[in-house]
């Protein structure tokens, strides 16, 4: 992507906003614009991106820190997964050329949840109302308000509280700045419905976010085991993302004696047999996929003979590329 060409700056006032005039003047061109439509037209350039992230990463001032988020791209209510992909792309690029790449990738349910941290402050890209925004926060403070929105309370409906958790992984590739030293967590699943609310809430993130993030040719996964339990289901059920795939489940039939009648396999859902595994993926579903992917293994691993959530746990997650990937949008012990 070829940066556009950066606006002057002008000399700073006292409380530091000047900086920001060039911006604010170019994102007011953009609204008469119509730039809330679908996302396309009329928007401040990339440059105008880049300069807005380097000034609130480097040299942000006190208002900074607590003025509301700055909206740099807008996602139309008809906006389909494909532009939000493509807006956050070209987002991520800008910011990413003017400041270098994040500290962590991640995202919540409804869109990414990118970060460029220190210990004393972060930069935060992620999704509001109106679209993709730009802001910057002092980290305890967003940290221990974030914290705090991992907890269930009273709430009873396992889908409005996933979507409302403030991120559901999160990725660290060794980049510059300060990883946090311990993630929160959602709590265990309750139940089944609880779980396979989770898995919907956290698939149906990676689906759309990841190829944005890490990139068309990485595989994000993990595997779900049933340790030390009588469930038939071996090395487990594997679980898988990306771009060319969306996502995709594949199970281990190897421990069954003779193993599961292929028709059996099939009336369940799945595909094709792969040396003992049997796989399926949901890319022809588009968003619906990952809903049906997180019902389907769910429905796997109890016909498998795994009697509750509190026997599942989670194994190697990790991106085929590298780097650490957290997830505490699963609700599963480790």
């Amino acid at each position: 992507m070829t940066a556009s060409r950066p606006c002057a700056r002008r000399r700073p006032q006292p409380d530091g906003t000047a900086l920001l005039h060039p911006y604010l003047g170019r994102l007011a061109a953009w609204a008469t614009a119509g730039g809330r439509g679908d996302g396309t037209a009329g928007l401040p350039d990339d440059g105008a991106v880049g300069e807005l992230a380097e000034r609130l990463h480097h040299r942000p001032s006190e208002r900074d820190l607590h003025r509301p988020a700055i909206t740099v791209r807008a996602f139309g209510a008809t906006s389909s997964a494909a532009q939000r992909r493509a807006l956050t792309r070209e987002v991520l690029d800008a910011v990413t050329l003017r400041i270098g790449p994040p500290t962590l990738y991640g995202g919540a349910a409804d869109g990414p949840v990118v970060r460029w941290r220190t210990t004393g402050r972060t930069l935060l890209l992620d999704r509001g109302e109106e679209g993709l925004r730009l802001s910057v926060r002092r980290t305890a403070e967003l940290e221990a308000e974030e914290r705090a929105r991992f907890t269930p309370g009273s709430r009873s409906d396992p889908a409005s509280y996933y979507r409302q958790v403030p991120y559901l992984w999160q990725l660290h590739r060794h980049s510059a700045g300060s990883p946090p030293l311990d993630l929160p967590s959602v709590p265990a699943a309750r139940d089944w419905s609880w779980l396979e609310a989770s898995l919907t809430a956290l698939l149906g993130a990676w689906w759309e976010q990841l190829p944005a993030q890490i990139g068309p040719h990485d595989v994000a996964g993990f595997n779900l085991v049933a340790p030390g339990g009588r469930a038939r289901c071996g090395d487990g059920l594997s679980v898988l993302c990306s771009e060319a795939d969306g996502v995709q489940l594949l199970v281990d039939d190897r421990t069954v004696p003779g193993g599961t009648p292929g028709a059996v396999m099939v009336g369940r859902g799945w595909g094709q047999q792969v040396m003992g595994w049997w796989q399926r993926d949901f890319h022809d579903l588009g968003a619906a996929g990952a809903a049906a992917a997180a019902r389907m293994a769910v429905g796997e691993l109890r016909l498998r003979g795994v009697r509750s959530p509190g026997e599942v746990a989670v194994t190697e997650v990790r991106c085929e590329d590298g780097g650490l990937l957290a997830l505490p949008g699963l609700a599963l012990r480790r």
